[in-house]
């Protein structure tokens, strides 16, 4: 069966600049399978927010080919775009972006509303619990800590049963303690449900938990490093991650 769920090769995306072409990204071959935790490295100006923004279709390439799900991105307009991000991909981002007036369950329950789609308690339970906040549900954001709030952002990105959850720099806010309780979420949602996930952190530990590691820089892939150990590898990095966030609280 062919569980690659993201194909590239050859991306660019160029921007004119003036007179100036500024390759933001500069022929790059990736793919992603299902179940597959890769997380996407790099300084400021690599390329890694246009890698990202790529592979979950909010832009479409300037060359190059590019199937996500299955579907050709490449040359498509920003409503074909929609189309494929919708039911497809779930975004979790630094900021938590929950509206305060809501309930955790609310909250969790709004990307229905744009969708046209009621809420089913039962789900959204199921999703609450999946991530640890059954007894929050009815708690408002002010009420929560910043890792149960990022779980809140986490369980709403489910909500649709996606087959790609895109995580740029999801533990960004966060205390490293939680982070790595983030992290461990992941894994779990990639081991059980087959999920997909591209990770962005700037943590090198939580980076090296990931099962495959892609650094950018000037537009290109400069490196490229899988964990054959898995679980073992990615514990490993997370108990570092973990006793250095120890040593100096």
């Amino acid at each position: 069966m062919n569980d690659i769920i993201i194909e590239g090769k050859g991306l660019k995306r160029y921007y004119h600049r003036g007179s100036e072409t500024v390759k933001a990204l500069d022929g790059v071959d990736i793919t992603v399978r299902k179940g597959e935790i890769v997380a996407i490295l790099g300084p400021s100006g690599s390329g890694k927010t246009t890698l990202i923004n790529l592979l979950s279709c909010l832009d479409a390439p300037t060359e190059g080919t590019l199937k996500v799900a299955g579907k050709s991105v490449a040359g498509l307009a920003e409503d074909e775009l929609v189309e494929i991000r919708r039911g497809v991909l779930g975004f979790v981002f630094q900021q938590f972006s929950l509206l305060p007036t809501l309930t955790v369950a609310e909250n969790v329950e709004l990307p229905l509303m744009f969708l046209g789609l009621k809420p089913n308690p039962a789900k959204t339970g199921e999703i609450l619990a999946s991530v640890g906040l059954s007894e929050r549900a009815t708690h408002l954001p002010r009420e929560l800590s910043g890792g149960q709030m990022q779980r809140v952002a986490i369980a709403r990105a489910l909500l649709i049963e996606p087959e790609i959850l895109v995580a740029d720099e999801p533990t960004g806010n966060l205390d490293k303690k939680a982070g790595v309780a983030i992290i461990e979420l992941f894994k779990r949602l990639a081991a059980e449900k087959g999920l997909a996930i591209l990770l962005t952190t700037h943590n090198t530990a939580f980076g090296a938990a990931a099962d495959r590691v892609i650094t950018l820089e000037d537009g290109k892939i400069v490196s490229e490093v899988s964990h054959p150990g898995g679980a073992v590898a990615a514990d490993s990095a997370l108990d570092a991650g973990l006793h250095q966030f120890q040593s100096v609280a």
